[in-house]
């Protein structure tokens, strides 16, 4: 149903908390209304994630994005009509990826077939064709969950647990360590921001496999766009350095904002535009049972970042040089990865096309294994990312019994998979739900733009085909190497116990979990 026009809602007073995608998103929605609306953010600038800065190279300046850098053209359909409309152009920009581990004891990367064998070596690694193996089977199969979620093969006598883990799924179809360790966890951490002992393998599979590829970035940097609706905003509306403390109820309904050093405003409506677990500090003193229940779910980790140009922080090998750098130590103890110490490089010169030849090497470090080399930083910023653990993902599936209660809308990227778009498209969600706001453009669910399993056709059914055939072979295999030398051939495998070659999954290399992904344009499949 849409919402109800403006003209229908009576004029109130509005303070949007939080100037990160949602709280913006809101703002626009709501400066096209007859509400008086108001912003407050505790930083000293706008934008959350959204933070371009300066980098500088001799006598040359370009702006970089620190922060939300690329945006997927199959799942960002509001964030993308709203550039439209405010007239923010985008570029196409290269989404690959590549891992270094040890030091360049172990790379590759998924940029041509060069890359996946820099180092020689892999030709002869079981382990690294067992792993291609498992991208291209994962990239054909791990799709066919959101069959069973939308409805379909209803029939069938395979039933799908929805709550099921992505590392439950891995150990049930039996996916190899090498794909886990060196290639999907590694993915996820990119693609969400988010350290790998925090995000990953206690992810409901379903909802890791919700993604889509094709890239776009924003030429002069996103804080274009944050500009561009703070445009002509009233300077005496906005209320920076201002951090929100509490809030409750007057005698009448209305919402009481506390902030610092004993003052408050009181307002008729209150967008809580922050990370969850900020939103639930925020109400925490006066939330009723069930809001507590359903916002304290909520958490995020802190993640750092640095805009530098130190190279010890990308592969040693340029063949391995993508978008996405993820890099790790091993533990000495295991020579297993240690989620302790990874990091994740994004090549800004290839992301945001910043020639190398003018302004050097551009990069951005997500809590880089060692800090870089003081000449050759430019910035360190502090990021926090939600994590999605299982009570969280079924939090999310409650929120709406809260929302627009009291008072108070909850909005933020963390209401859905993490994505600016999500943040941006529940700002939009709660300004025209529950404020009856219009937008110039139909407002799209990307839920289902991530949740359509794609037609297959003639070549996905041979490619399935192939993999169904190799998979006997490998088995065979592996049970030839058991019976003639005591051990099995593919020795990556994950038994069903949750062991992964003796030793019980943890962390980044076990059952740990912004999502399976259909592959992010890899040329492997």
């Amino acid at each position: 149903m849409p919402p109800s026009p403006t003209h229908r809602v009576p004029r109130k007073k509005v303070a949007v908390v939080g100037s990160g995608s949602a709280g913006i998103a809101a703002l626009w929605a709501l400066n096209r209304t007859h509400h008086d609306v108001y912003l407050y953010e505790a930083a000293g600038r706008l934008g959350g994630h959204t933070n371009t800065v300066p980098f500088h190279h001799g006598k040359y300046t370009t702006l970089v994005d620190t922060g939300f850098i690329v945006m997927n053209t199959a799942t960002y359909p509001n964030f993308i009509n709203f550039l439209k409309k405010i007239g923010v152009p985008t570029a196409v920009t290269e989404m690959s990826f590549g891992i270094s581990r040890d030091h360049g004891l172990f790379e590759w990367a998924g940029t041509s077939l060069g890359a996946i064998f820099c180092q020689l070596r892999n030709v002869f690694s079981w382990r690294m064709w067992r792993m291609i193996f498992d991208i291209v089977r994962f990239n054909q199969l791990a799709l066919d969950l959101l069959r069973y979620e939308e409805g379909h093969d209803t029939n069938s006598k395979k039933r799908i647990d929805l709550d099921e883990s992505i590392g439950h799924y891995l150990e049930r179809e039996g996916y190899s360590d090498a794909f886990r360790d060196d290639y999907l966890i590694p993915m996820t951490a990119c693609v969400w921001s988010t350290s790998p002992d925090k995000c990953l393998l206690e992810f409901p599979a379903i909802t890791l496999v919700r993604f889509l590829p094709d890239w776009l970035t924003i030429p002069d940097g996103s804080k274009a766009y944050v500009d561009a609706v703070m445009k002509g905003f009233p300077p005496n509306h906005l209320f920076l350095n201002t951090p929100v403390k509490s809030l409750s109820n007057d005698a009448d309904g209305r919402v009481r904002l506390h902030l610092e050093g004993g003052k408050s405003e009181v307002y008729d409506h209150v967008i809580l535009a922050t990370h969850g677990d900020q939103a639930y500090s925020i109400i925490q003193d006066s939330a009723t049972p069930q809001e507590r229940q359903i916002m304290s779910c909520f958490e995020t980790s802190a993640n750092t970042a640095f805009l530098h140009s130190d190279l010890s922080l990308m592969p040693v090998s340029r063949k391995a040089w993508s978008s996405w750098n993820f890099l790790t130590l091993s533990n000495r103890d295991t020579g297993r990865s240690n989620t302790d110490q990874v990091s994740l490089t994004y090549n800004m010169n290839i992301l945001q096309h910043i020639p190398r030849d003018i302004f050097g090497d551009v990069l951005v470090t997500l809590n880089p294994l060692h800090d870089p080399d003081p000449k050759t930083v430019q910035g360190r910023f502090e990021y926090r990312h939600p994590l999605y653990t299982p009570a969280a993902v079924r939090a999310q599936g409650m929120l709406d019994r809260i929302q627009n209660k009291r008072g108070i809308s909850y909005a933020g990227a963390w209401t859905k998979y993490g994505f600016h778009e999500d943040g941006f498209s529940s700002g939009l969600k709660v300004a025209t739900e529950h404020l009856g706001a219009n937008l110039p453009f139909q407002f799209k669910d990307s839920t289902f733009s991530r949740g359509k399993k794609p037609r297959l056709g003639l070549k996905n059914l041979f490619i399935r085909m192939g993999i169904h055939w190799l998979q006997i072979w490998l088995d065979a295999l592996g049970w030839l190497g058991r019976l003639v030398f005591g051990t099995p051939v593919p020795a990556y495998r994950m038994n069903g116990n949750g062991m992964t070659n003796g030793r019980k999954a943890n962390g980044v290399n076990g059952v740990n979990g912004h999502h399976g992904m259909n592959g992010t344009k890899e040329r492997l499949a």
